[in-house]
């Protein structure tokens, strides 16, 4: 090397040393190989908080940003890494709704440590300490660590001078109510204890908007004391400031982030994956209250009586069932959805919709009749089809389904129950939203009164908009675990979003929702 290029290298390595910024631009390629840096504003101003937070200016942050913006590489993998340049005493306890993200970032930040990059720079500020130097944990020897953990779980008697929290919640998760609250009781009576020193020690939050009552709500309505960066993926018109003042330069509405890595074409790709709700919340940094509106029937197509049923490839019956007669509680309640093609695509058209209260004798003669039912025949678009019976009769498996689960079957009846484990009714809304937005779902036309869906139809295009606010939601339940079923059966083909950094390398396996 020589002395010209010494004098570059040092150069660098003072910058990188006094700027976070500086040092995420050069150490980029160690972090993220293949992936070119791509200088922005958003990475300025974040870079800029987080220096803050060093400096003892800031104890206090939430980031709020849409996904896969290099959230978690900048706040999660390089400030640690940076930080221990000055001060390798810095503990630092790492929180993810996943055990694996945080156990992620925390391999990203050793390797990098470990880089040839950073030890020919810093290597001289402290060594690895052997005993202590794993996945989830590792030391140096100037007693600073950086421990990996999770939301719920953990590492409850560890503590922190740096707690960063990133992605606290899943994003299905988060709507429903029990593991939202769960997830605000840790946050309340573990996470904001494990600070070592409350007075100068700091917690950053990092995520992108779930619900109107999740943790960064929870911050923001309910606790003093934060610096809030919000960067919305369109800009919304809103003026914004910190302590530092203004971070946000954009001028025009819907202006993007970064368009050079995030242009239109991801961003409506993202909206059509998201839906309006999640795309209120995850995109815009705005979440819709849950309080109506979830399931907008304005996106069902009208197919006209003049065409007649096309052709069906796949028909389901979607069961709620309430072994009740009375009528103050939820009916039993069926939907029937057939799968066919339509401009090159497969579209689902409700073809039958009831409910009733019913005594269970009377649901499991009435649920083995329908099942003969035949459904469709001939079309203008092929004259020579024929009707077809249910493929599939699909029953959700909680307590009250499984007796008629178990007889359809005994019956030779082709009945899967559907599991939805964890998920409540609104998050199995939120679920099948976006499905529905994509404009694939069909009700037929009235005969009688044209331009209107046929009469059998309103009772249950009434309830999925009123819900979760209706009397009722048996209907909701029916097509919310259809359209989960057809969409996890790859019946319905949704865009492919590019994997960032913020998405995990090996996606969790996913359990069978239909597994009784």
């Amino acid at each position: 090397m020589t002395l010209l290029e010494k004098v570059k290298a040092e150069k660098a390595r003072r910058a990188a040393s006094a700027s976070l910024y500086e040092f995420v631009k050069q150490s980029w390629h160690v972090v993220e190989p293949g992936v070119p840096f791509m200088e922005s504003w958003h990475i300025e101003e974040i870079c800029e908080h987080l220096e803050a937070v060093s400096a003892g200016e800031i104890h206090r942050l939430l980031i709020n940003i849409p996904p896969r913006h290099s959230k978690s590489t900048i706040v999660s993998v390089m400030w640690p890494a940076w930080e221990w340049i000055t001060d390798p005493a810095q503990k630092f306890l790492c929180a993810s709704y996943s055990g694996t993200l945080s156990t992620r970032d925390n391999l990203k930040t050793r390797r990098l440590l470990q880089s040839p990059w950073y030890q020919e720079r810093w290597g001289h500020m402290f060594k690895f300490a052997g005993d202590q130097n794993a996945k989830q944990r590792f030391e140096n020897d100037k007693t600073g660590y950086r421990l990996a953990t999770s939301v719920g779980g953990t590492a409850t008697g560890e503590g922190g001078s740096r707690l960063i929290l990133d992605d606290p919640h899943g994003a299905q998760a988060a709507q429903s109510e029990a593991m939202r609250e769960s997830d605000l009781e840790w946050f309340d009576m573990v996470w904001s204890t494990r600070l070592n020193n409350p007075k100068t020690d700091a917690m950053v939050t990092v995520m992108q908007r779930l619900h109107e009552r999740d943790i960064s709500g929870h911050i923001l309505h309910d606790i003093k004391g934060w610096e809030h960066i919000c960067i919305p993926a369109e800009w919304d018109g809103k003026h914004r400031k910190t302590i530092l003042g203004a971070y946000d330069p954009r001028k025009v509405k819907g202006e993007l982030i970064c368009p050079d890595r995030f242009g239109d074409k991801e961003i409506t790709m993202l909206k059509q994956l998201l839906g309006s709700y999640g795309s209120a919340g995850q995109l815009q940094q705005d979440p819709t209250p849950s309080g109506g509106g979830i399931l907008k029937t304005k996106h069902f197509g009208l197919w006209s009586a003049d065409d007649g049923l096309p052709p069906f490839e796949y028909i389901l019956q979607s069961y709620d069932c309430a072994f009740t007669e009375k009528t103050t509680g939820d009916p039993t309640a069926c939907t029937v959805w057939a799968i066919f093609t339509h401009e090159g695509l497969h579209n689902a058209m409700l073809i039958d919709a009831w409910d009733e209260h019913l005594s269970y004798p009377d649901l499991r003669a009435r649920a083995i009749k329908d099942w003969g039912t035949e459904y469709g025949g001939m079309s203008k678009e092929s004259p020579h089809s024929r009707a077809r019976r249910p493929d599939r009769i699909l029953v959700e498996a909680k307590a009250s389904g499984q007796s008629l689960l178990q007889d359809l079957r005994l019956a030779k009846v082709p009945a899967v129950g559907y599991n939805p484990d964890r998920a409540d009714k609104i998050s199995r809304a939120h679920q099948a939203a976006p499905t529905l937005e994509l404009g694939l779902l069909w009700i037929p036309e009235s005969k009688k009164n044209r331009g209107q869906p046929v009469s059998w139809a309103s009772a249950f295009l009434k309830q999925l908009a009123k819900f979760p606010v209706a009397e009722h939601d048996d209907y909701v339940d029916t097509f919310t675990q259809a359209i989960i079923y057809f969409k996890n059966d790859r019946w319905f083909e949704l865009p492919e979003a590019k994997d960032y950094d913020d998405v995990p390398s090996k996606a969790k396996p996913r359990i069978n929702p239909y597994a009784v």
